[in-house]
């Protein structure tokens, strides 16, 4: 079989820290972000009874209503705007200052910038009528984690299709970081080796489960990779309008260069096409091109 489900598990180790969003400013230079829809920085999301898990009409930015596909509704999962703070670190070239957007703040067992995608593809899933979702990612994915508390906040079960080492397939991998919360929630974990994995790829893995479970009765809905689509790519998007109302607050900043980890591709995605049509005009840069160290989901803004 691809598809191996993971074995019982005993506990043997707590959660990994989330991570955050890093962005790098200029002196000389100012930076603005706007909040989530209908929701404005000085009053974040938690702040109004029942809002908090609640299904929202959507309107994209200004600059961004021109783009096909907007999506109608979105989920409130994750507890925004994030902060943004002076990064301190020592030894930067003068004139040159570090920030971090904490992403990591937008709820912990959500792990930090993930939930920004999931609240778009949750909400569809939700309005498609599915009772169950899908999702791929390694062993560790904070993604894959992120998916199965949110799934189980909505009342859906989560299939988690797991990337691991061949040794570990047929054994018991433990209770280890995500994998702890992932089965304390009820996810139904497969295991695959990265070699069934490469051959096969995470579409047609996911598409076999789905298959499967349609035969059971059940209405499936797949998150990609990441959570990285077109859909997913609009929690970015609104990251960027989040900013930009943040810098209208504060008055006196402006970031040159936002830098973030990339893997599936999504976030950079959302974060470039959001500096692009808005008026951050901040230059995004996956870690791939430009080195600057950031935690796991948050974003770093840089001035120089």
């Amino acid at each position: 079989m691809l598809l191996r489900p993971a074995l019982p598990f005993a506990v043997t180790s707590t959660l990994p820290l989330s991570s955050r969003l890093a962005a790098v400013r200029r002196r000389s230079s100012v930076a603005a972000a706007t909040g989530m829809a209908g929701v404005s920085a000085a009053s974040p999301a938690g702040a109004q009874i029942g809002s908090f898990l609640s299904k929202k009409p959507y309107a994209p930015p200004s600059w961004a209503s021109h783009l096909s596909l907007a999506p109608s509704h979105i989920f409130s999962l994750g507890q925004f705007p994030t902060p943004i703070h002076k990064w301190n670190l020592p030894n930067l070239p003068e004139g040159t200052e570090v920030w971090i957007k904490r992403d990591d703040l937008s709820g912990m067992q959500l792990s930090g910038n993930k939930v920004r995608k999931l609240e778009f593809l949750l909400s569809d899933a939700v309005a498609q009528g599915a009772d169950c979702v899908i999702t791929v990612g390694g062993i560790q994915s904070n993604h894959c984690r992120a998916t199965a508390v949110a799934a189980k906040y909505l009342n859906l079960d989560c299939y988690l299709i797991l990337r691991t080492s061949k040794l570990l397939v047929d054994k018991d991998p433990g209770l280890v970081g995500n994998l702890l919360v992932e089965r304390l929630l009820g996810a139904h974990i497969d295991l695959v080796s990265k070699e069934e994995y490469g051959k096969i790829g995470s579409v047609a893995l996911a598409d076999l489960l789905k298959k499967r479970l349609v035969e059971e009765g059940r209405k499936p809905y797949v998150i990609p990779v990441g959570g990285s689509n077109s859909l997913g790519t609009w929690g970015y998007v609104e990251a960027v309008r989040e900013i930009e109302q943040q810098i209208q607050l504060s008055g006196d900043v402006q970031f040159d260069d936002i830098v973030v980890a990339c893997g599936s591709g999504g976030t950079i995605a959302g974060l470039a096409l959001g500096s692009k049509l808005s008026s951050l005009n901040a230059k995004d840069r996956s870690m791939r091109s430009l080195f600057v160290m950031t935690l796991n989901t948050s974003m770093t803004m840089f001035k120089a």
